[in-house]
C-alpha cells in the first residue's frame, strides 16, 4: 500500500525575488503530475524544496515517503574529481546507507539488535536493494551508456552523458516518490521511449519538470 504524500499551503520561496508565491497543491498516492512553464517561473525551485535541498520561506510543505526520494536535478554536483561510481552511490544513497547499517549489525548480531536489523533487511528488500547495481547497468544501456567504467572521472563525460548516468541511477534506487527536472534532456527518442515504456510505469507517484509545453 502507498503511503506517499505531498501537500503545500501557501508555499512561498524567495531568492532576490519571489520565486513561488503562495503555491498549494497536493498530490495522493499513485498520482503523477507534470509541471510546465516558462523559463525561471519556478519549476526547478518547486522540485528543490519537495526534495529537501531547500526549504521554503513561508508556507507547510509536508512530504511523507518511507520509501526514499529519488531527485534527479538538472547537473550533477560533485566535487572534482569525482567518478562514475560516486555517481550512482550519490543517487543509491538511501540505499548505501541501508546497507552499510545492515553491515554494521551484523558484526554484533544479539537479540538487542535483532528488531532493528530485521526491520532494516526488509526494508532493503523492498527496495531491491540487492539488485539496486544491476539495475543500473540495466538502465545505463537503455540510455546508451553500456559498460560504463565505474572508475572513470565524471570530467571526461559530456554533460549529456552525466545526465544519463544521473537518470539511470536515480532510477535504480527505486524510490516511492520520483522528483525529475526535466529527465528527457539529451535522451534519443529510444532512450524516451524505454523511459515512458511499461518497464518504467511503476505506479509510483512522481513529479516530473518538462520543457514548456510538454508534461
Amino acid at each position: 500500500m502507498r503511503t506517499t504524500g505531498i501537500s503545500l499551503f501557501d508555499v512561498t520561496k524567495r531568492y532576490d525575488r519571489v520565486v513561488l508565491d503562495r503555491v498549494s497543491f497536493t498530490l495522493k498516492p499513485g498520482e503523477k503530475a507534470g509541471i510546465v512553464g516558462d523559463n525561471g517561473s519556478g519549476k526547478s525551485t518547486l522540485l528543490e524544496l519537495l526534495a529537501g535541498v531547500s526549504r521554503p520561506d513561508n508556507g507547510e510543505l509536508t512530504v511523507v515517503a518511507p520509501g526514499g526520494v529519488g531527485y534527479l536535478p538538472q547537473a550533477l554536483d560533485l566535487p572534482s574529481g569525482s567518478t562514475v561510481a560516486d555517481a550512482i552511490d550519490r543517487a543509491l544513497s538511501d540505499l548505501r546507507a541501508l546497507e552499510a547499517r545492515m553491515h554494521e549489525l551484523e558484526s554484533r548480531l544479539t537479540a538487542s539488535v535483532m528488531p532493528e536489523y530485521a526491520g532494516l533487511v526488509a526494508a532493503y528488500e523492498a527496495r531491491g536493494g540487492y539488485e539496486a547495481d544491476a539495475r543500473v547497468e540495466i538502465a545505463l544501456h537503455a540510455l546508451g551508456l553500456p559498460g560504463l567504467d565505474r572508475a572513470r572521472p565524471l570530467d571526461t563525460l559530456s554533460g549529456g552523458e552525466r545526465s544519463r548516468l544521473a537518470l539511470a541511477a536515480t532510477l535504480a534506487s527505486a524510490p516511492e516518490l520520483l522528483l525529475l527536472d526535466e529527465p528527457t534532456n539529451d535522451l534519443d527518442d529510444q532512450a524516451v521511449a524505454w523511459l515512458e515504456g511499461p518497464s518504467r510505469q511503476d505506479g509510483a507517484r512522481g513529479l516530473r519538470r518538462g520543457p514548456r509545453g510538454r508534461a
